[in-house]
């Protein structure tokens, strides 16, 4: 008795949509498409990374203000000495409590000045953001993918560009913002340096 084989044969039609499936994808993956994916994803990583640097940026403020905290109790120690200033006739002791109380001086308004500046510097951001109105205003349903990926692109660019222009204006600001700290603690040293000279000499 002979058995016959039932060969299921693939249909035509399904046969062929899946070719002209496999034939799309790998189209859209070897022509500019596949490009326009990755320049998006870059972008995206950007973006995340835009914020992220944005917030290091805030932390190293605080850290900042914290350090003048600390500062300022060191800064009033020394201005305790200036009522036990003296002039004692010499002329060495007389020009060097000049320049301690030129040195009180020159401390606190500088202390002053990196207080107001690292305030302002804390101030709130307006921070460009990709919201869901600008997307709903690019009708990105509307067309082909490529077309979709073209303008979120687009959009990516424009935002970050805005964003980092902003970030690195407040990192130069904190970098100017570091070098007054310097001012100040060194100035802070010599005012420290003449309090011991003249407990020595008085």
């Amino acid at each position: 008795m002979d058995f016959e084989k039932n060969e299921i044969k693939p249909d035509a039609g399904a046969a062929g949509g899946d070719h002209n499936f496999r034939r799309h994808r790998s189209q859209h993956k070897s022509g500019s498409g596949m490009g326009a994916e990755q320049e998006l994803e870059s972008l995206r990583i950007e973006y995340q990374n835009l914020f992220e640097r944005s917030d290091k940026l805030d932390n190293k403020v605080y850290i900042t203000v914290t350090f003048l905290g600390f500062m300022f109790v060191f800064i009033t120690s020394l201005f305790g000495s200036i009522p036990e200033l003296k002039m004692n006739g010499s002329a060495v002791h007389d020009i060097l409590s000049v320049l301690y109380i030129i040195a009180c001086i020159a401390v606190s308004v500088t202390y002053v000045w990196n207080l107001v500046y690292y305030m302002r510097l804390l101030a709130p951001e307006h921070i460009v953001r990709l919201d869901p109105n600008k997307i709903a205003e690019q009708k990105l349903d509307s067309g082909t993918i490529e077309e979709a990926e073209h303008k979120l692109i687009v959009l990516y660019r424009a935002i970050i560009n805005e964003d980092l222009d902003k970030l690195h204006l407040r990192c130069d600001r904190f970098v100017f913002g570091l070098r007054l700290v310097i001012v100040t603690l060194v100035l802070s040293f010599v005012l420290y340096g003449l309090q011991m000279v003249l407990k020595v000499m008085g």
